[in-house]
């Protein structure tokens, strides 16, 4: 038997495995044997049945179950069992020769960890949102629980922004503008005040008064499709009426949690505030991979990529309850987010570059730290220990949520923070953007 390791790129390597049929007619002879006692045949006793008989009905699938265990077995040794490489992810037979009682030759493709230096941050600056919540935030939150409450009644002038307008949807054709038979939808509801309707929408109905007809073209489902055009004609005209807020309705709305107007806003305030922060940090984190990611051309095995591809896979069946729809191309799926896999990779192994370099490691005075901390002190630490130990998995995650925030520390240590009220951040992100 002869092997040998060519490499495919900094980061890919070839294992060539060729072996005689005479290297492999032991093993092949042994797998016959074995199968011999198990084999019960008519007119024999049970494991008696003569070897040749046995290699003509099994000898074939036999010998193939050897050479891919003979392949696997010299990929552990020589692969595996060399410090030298840094195996990630499930190698890959890319070409399998083999034909019963012949020589066989096969090609092995294997990952390994990129080596690369971690980029110069000292010149970089990163946007962070610091946003701690207005009167108008307060408002909103207030008139978003108040239109739970709301009475809807027929408005007696045009639609505004807060109007819910209907309208019977007509399909026209892009090119003519003249109607599509048989594509009408009636009775089409539009709450102007969504901010999840498309602005084209809001713009179009906004003013319009039961009667009025509006032509409005839309983007297609998807960027690659055309836009489509619609005839709008308004059906009816309501408007939100929002119950006054008193002591009677926060008690409604908070099931007697809060009894008076002012201690709720007090509780809401802080809710909005606490909810800002943790959407700026996460935004700002998000920025921080981006960047990484973006000031490091780390090469990635293709086996980790399929590895990311693996767990997108599995996650989304999950969520499906493992039934997939009939229609669902787990191939154009994964080709969708590959790139994604790709990036993901990539940051995983800047964060491990980070941590080597910076040599973290978590005690267990750390992660007391934290429990107590996220406990507020109403479980002893004893019992939130026991917990996170019993639930398998809990302290490792414990553990990898530690090393991110003091990845993230340690890369706000290095660059240059610029912080942005909201508006200031908008525009710069859509500065990036554009």
């Amino acid at each position: 038997m002869e092997t040998s390791i060519q490499k495919v790129n900094d980061v890919e390597f070839d294992l060539e495995i060729t072996a005689s049929a005479a290297d492999l007619a032991e093993e092949i002879n042994k797998a016959i044997r074995a199968q011999r006692v198990q084999t019960d045949m008519k007119g024999f006793r049970p494991g008696k049945v003569p070897l040749s008989v046995v290699k003509r009905k099994y000898g074939k699938s036999l010998a193939y179950g050897v050479a891919e265990q003979h392949v696997q077995k010299t990929y552990e040794d020589t692969v595996m069992g060399d410090d030298a490489y840094k195996v990630l992810g499930q190698p890959t037979i890319t070409d399998l020769t083999y034909e019963y009682e012949g020589d066989l030759r096969a090609v092995v493709r294997f990952g390994v960890r990129p080596e690369f230096d971690l980029a110069d941050l000292s010149k970089e600056t990163i946007n962070k949102l610091v946003h701690e919540g207005t009167d108008e935030d307060l408002q909103k939150e207030l008139d978003n629980m108040r239109g739970s409450r709301a009475e809807l009644v027929v408005a007696d002038g045009p639609s505004d922004t807060e109007s819910i307008v209907t309208v019977d949807m007509q399909t026209l054709d892009t090119e003519t503008h003249e109607p599509v038979e048989g594509e009408v939808q009636e009775g089409v509801q539009f709450a102007l005040a969504d901010d999840n309707l498309m602005t084209e929408i809001v713009d179009k109905l906004t003013g319009t008064i039961v009667g009025d007809v509006v032509e409005i073209s839309l983007p297609g489902p998807a960027e690659d499709t055309p836009d489509r055009a619609y005839k709008l004609t308004v059906t009816e005209v309501k408007q939100r009426v929002l119950p006054e807020l008193d002591d009677a309705l926060v008690k409604e709305l908070t099931g007697d949690k809060f009894e008076d107007v002012d201690a709720f806003k007090e509780e809401l305030t802080g809710q909005i505030k606490s909810g800002w922060v943790q959407r700026g940090r996460e935004m700002y984190e998000s920025e921080m991979i981006a960047r990484l990611v973006a000031l490091h051309d780390v090469q990635v095995p293709e086996s980790v990529v399929d590895m990311y591809l693996d767990s997108y896979v599995k996650e989304l069946k999950e969520r499906q309850g493992d039934k997939m729809p009939a229609d669902f191309d787990e191939k154009e799926y994964r080709e969708h987010r590959r790139d994604e896999a790709g990036n993901q990779a990539r940051w995983m192994f800047i964060r491990d570059k980070i941590m080597d370099k910076a040599g973290f490691e978590i005690t267990e005075e750390d992660r007391d730290a934290y429990l107590e901390k996220t406990s507020g002190g109403e479980l002893p630490l004893d019992t939130l220990k026991e917990y996170y130990k019993a639930v398998p998995n809990m302290m490792e995650q414990l553990d990898q949520r530690l090393l991110s925030e003091r990845v993230f520390n340690w890369i706000e240590s290095e660059v240059k923070i610029k912080e942005l009220g909201l508006e200031d951040y908008r525009k710069a992100t859509e500065s990036e953007q554009a």
